[in-house]
């Protein structure tokens, strides 16, 4: 079964998140193991009580585990769906943002995109045939990252193996 901890190895692994990153041509910007600063920012006013440091050069990967578990974890909700489309979803939320990845959730299931992960949808998701739902869900993941033109020219290959590699572990725990 998939857990918190096999969806925080899988994006903190080598390949996926690694360290400190400032690519010029990313609008993301600088960057820590995948948190931006714009999501440390926020993380820090919604979460004060957590001492987080005021730059992501600072984070520490304990913070950073941390900060996945009560933002992006805690937004999909990722106890309450099923493990292999948790990880899809989390590995979204890091990537494309929380707010997205629910949105293609709630596309991949056909019913009201709000962004919002409510009753409706998580009864969809668990009443779904869930290797043909990680199947659309990974194809709606897809087709964003092909709509981020210039984007695409640049980082398209490796968000494609990214979600390929996320897609693969995912349907090998489906059942």
């Amino acid at each position: 079964m998939i857990t918190f901890e096999t969806c925080v190895s899988f994006v903190l692994g080598p390949t996926i998140e690694g360290g400190l990153v400032d690519d010029p041509r990313d609008p993301g910007g600088r960057t820590n193991m995948g948190v931006t600063q714009r999501r440390l920012d926020s993380a820090r006013i919604s979460h004060p009580d957590l001492g987080l440091p005021h730059k992501v050069d600072d984070l520490t990967r304990d913070q950073v585990v941390t900060i996945y578990r009560v933002c992006e974890w805690a937004w999909i909700q990722g106890s309450r769906l099923p493990s292999p489309l948790a990880l899809l979803m989390f590995d979204s939320a890091i990537n494309q943002g929380a707010t997205k990845a629910v949105e293609f959730l709630q596309s991949a299931l056909r019913v009201k995109r709000d962004g919002v992960l409510g009753p409706i949808t998580i009864a969809a998701a668990r009443n779904a045939d869930i290797k043909a739902l990680c199947l659309e869900y990974a194809s709606q993941r897809g087709l964003h990252y092909a709509t981020l033109d210039k984007l695409d020219d640049i980082y398209g290959l490796g968000w494609m193996r990214r979600l390929f590699a996320c897609y693969t572990l995912a349907i090998s725990e489906a059942v």
